[in-house]
């Protein structure tokens, strides 16, 4: 049974919470260091080179020991930054295994044995050309080293992590402030709509305003979506409302996945995701619309790596985020609809999620570019 981090909903609304909490992630690292029994937590902005911290949000470290840390630049000695700023983001990794290679300096290795310290688990969230975006969780000798289970259920986390990063540093890049929710969506390519607590549709960006003014299969009256066949009117009219209820705290976190027929062309993929509960909004959801006539999916053995499936599951998902059903996946890959629907059973206990549009909304946030 896959482990589950305590108030995995909370987690993931406090994240997405930091795009305009004043304080920025250090709620949210307070909060998943309780969740995954550790003792602090970092999340960094490092500059490359020359190698040296350029931010720093964190939880359980001691205002004298951060400020020895940056006098000193530690962070040169620091075994997790000196493997992340070499490599991809990835997946959640262990430290430990890089200690016997890496060999610090006496005051460094002073530190670690003043603090007790034995493991980090540790993230590359971001790269850009001279940056490098690293989280971290260390934790004691007595709290133990990090177990396999308990990085897998961190890595839940990770495309929330990583699409919450990437936001903030574009809005930080174009100099907007993260307090509106206007400024945040209107930063990003795809078009984007934000829901509010009864799915009455408060902003748009202009790539979204320019699918709407083209596109047949949608429109918006009254400022809500309608759309041209019934049968997705009511499919959005469900999902929208579980994910309004989860981004209030009422339901467990849900995302969910929708796809819209276009004569000729490939179906516009609808992703909806929770807007937690802030002082802009008292829940909402954010509504993603995904075209791929121009821009490939995820193929199936990026998706076999990152979320560790098989090759057999991973052509499975590759079909579903295009929008094929159980039937039409089981034509074109030779296999029994039993099957396809064994191997989707397959993926969700691996992946955590529960409902296949779930499913294609993590992978479209983990591998879509």
């Amino acid at each position: 049974m896959a482990l589950v981090l305590q108030n995995e909903p909370d987690l993931i609304q406090a994240l997405y919470r930091s795009l305009t909490h004043r304080e920025g992630f250090h709620t949210f690292l307070e909060k998943l260091t309780n969740a995954i029994k550790g003792c602090a937590a970092q999340l960094l902005v490092i500059n490359r080179q020359p190698l040296r911290m350029e931010h720093l949000w964190y939880h359980g470290l001691s205002e004298e020991f951060i400020t020895w840390y940056l006098e000193n630049n530690m962070i040169a000695q620091d075994v997790v930054t000196n493997q992340a700023v070499k490599q991809a983001p990835g997946l959640f990794q262990a430290a430990l295994p890089l200690l016997p290679d890496f060999q610090p300096d006496e005051d460094y290795s002073k530190w670690e044995n003043e603090q007790d310290m034995l493991d980090s688990a540790w993230l590359l969230v971001d790269t850009t050309r001279t940056h490098s975006f690293v989280l971290t969780i260390q934790r004691t000798v007595a709290q133990g080293p990090y177990q396999q289970a308990e990085l897998d259920a961190l890595n839940r986390l990770v495309p929330h992590i990583r699409q919450t990063v990437q936001l903030y540093r574009q809005l930080e890049t174009r100099n907007q402030a993260a307090s509106s929710l206007a400024a945040i969506i209107d930063v990003l390519p795809d078009a984007t709509f934000v829901l509010d607590s009864m799915a009455t549709i408060l902003y748009s960006n202009k790539a979204a305003r320019e699918l709407i003014a083209r596109e047949r299969c949608l429109g918006i009256r009254d400022e809500r979506f309608r759309f041209a066949e019934s049968d997705v009117q009511s499919a959005f009219f469900r999902a929208s409302a579980q994910v309004v209820r989860s981004s209030m705290g009422k339901e467990a976190y849900c995302s969910e996945t929708l796809f819209l027929k276009r004569e000729g062309r490939s179906p516009l993929i609808f992703v909806i995701r929770p807007i937690e509960s802030s002082d802009l909004l008292a829940g909402g959801a954010l509504v993603s619309a995904y075209e791929t006539d121009n821009r490939p999916l995820p193929r199936a053995e990026h998706i076999a790596t990152y979320f560790e499936l098989t090759p057999a599951e991973a052509q499975v998902c590759e079909q579903l985020v295009s929008g094929k059903d159980v039937q039409t996946i089981s034509e074109q890959l030779g296999r029994s609809v039993s099957t396809v629907r064994s191997q989707i059973k397959q993926v969700f206990q691996k992946t955590g999620c529960s409902r296949q549009g779930e499913l294609i909304s993590r992978i479209l946030a983990a591998l879509l570019r």
